[in-house]
């Protein structure tokens, strides 16, 4: 793989290693990745916004080789190298100020913003899924419906929300709290402000790290309207920690007993759950299930 990079990109490199399918090295004093990418639709459109977003944060640069193409085939596998600017720990504060960016629909390939077809589509599909190879999997069946139930919910509630005045802004597919998920530029999508920080608090929550303080101050501070204040319950209230695990565990990419550290934590949600319920509460919220 060495000697194809150095062809491909120009590039003299003395020492390269794998990790999984990717490969990482070093070009003097900077640091790259070379790794798999086949979402070709959306590709243009990500080449687009990270063009544009290198000029204000240390997002990774998407790198051309030599043809000046953005995908590069090598063995039947299509690889995009990526230059990386930075790495360390995240905070919610590092999410809210990349979400502050004033972005617009002129990348339609990275909408994410209609959740209630795209979560319908997701757990439809999962449910005939499950009733084709589900005995294959006796812990995944025995939550399974708890978890579409949290969906349901969830669904319900973006249905019954005005969304037509929330604006939207760049977010991620998903995020964590290292900033390889936050600066690289595979990862973006276009949804409403909210997504992020849900979905970075879910992934502190089943990673066993404190949000109780960022939660709060967040809540208090950044002034969520009702529409906003509703989007954000039900993006808490979608598990897409259980989703994102049974995915990997139906690809055996994981053993299925990795699923039961999700289960194990459901009453613990199911508790931050209510305190986001209650303080949302002036909304003239009702889910009869976070009123007991």
């Amino acid at each position: 793989m060495k000697n194809t990079i150095n062809y491909y990109y120009n590039m003299h490199i003395n020492t390269i290693h794998q990790k999984d399918k990717s490969y990482y090295f070093k070009v003097e004093n900077s640091n790259y990745i070379l790794l798999i990418y086949n979402n070709l639709e959306e590709i243009d459109d990500i080449y687009k916004l990270n063009s544009y977003l290198i000029n204000f944060f240390p997002f990774h640069k998407i790198v051309l080789n030599i043809n000046n193409e953005i995908i590069t085939t090598i063995k039947d596998n299509k690889y995009i190298l990526l230059q990386l600017f930075i790495n360390k720990k995240i905070s919610i504060n590092d999410i809210i100020e990349l979400n502050n960016i004033g972005i617009s629909y002129d990348y339609p390939k990275l909408k994410r913003d209609n959740w209630f077809i795209l979560w319908t589509n997701k757990i439809d599909y999962f449910e005939y899924q499950i009733s084709q190879i589900g005995k294959k999997y006796p812990i995944i069946c025995e939550s399974f419906n708890y978890y579409i139930g949290l969906a349901e919910n969830a669904i319900a509630l973006v249905n019954n929300t005005d969304k037509s005045n929330i604006s939207i802004a760049l977010a991620h597919r998903r995020i964590s709290n290292n900033s390889f998920d936050l600066y690289n530029p595979l990862n973006l999508v276009i949804d409403f402000r909210i997504r992020d920080v849900c979905e970075y608090f879910k992934y502190c929550f089943f990673n066993n790290i404190d949000i109780s303080q960022e939660l709060d101050l967040f809540l208090t501070y950044n002034h969520l309207n009702v529409n906003e204040a509703n989007l954000f319950l039900a993006r808490m209230l979608f598990p897409t920690y259980y989703f994102d695990l049974y995915e990997k565990i139906i690809n055996d990419e994981v053993k299925e007993e990795e699923i039961k550290k999700i289960i194990s934590k459901a009453d613990s949600y199911e508790r931050l759950l209510k305190q986001i319920y209650y303080r949302f509460k002036n909304n003239q919220l009702y889910i009869e299930w976070l009123e007991n």
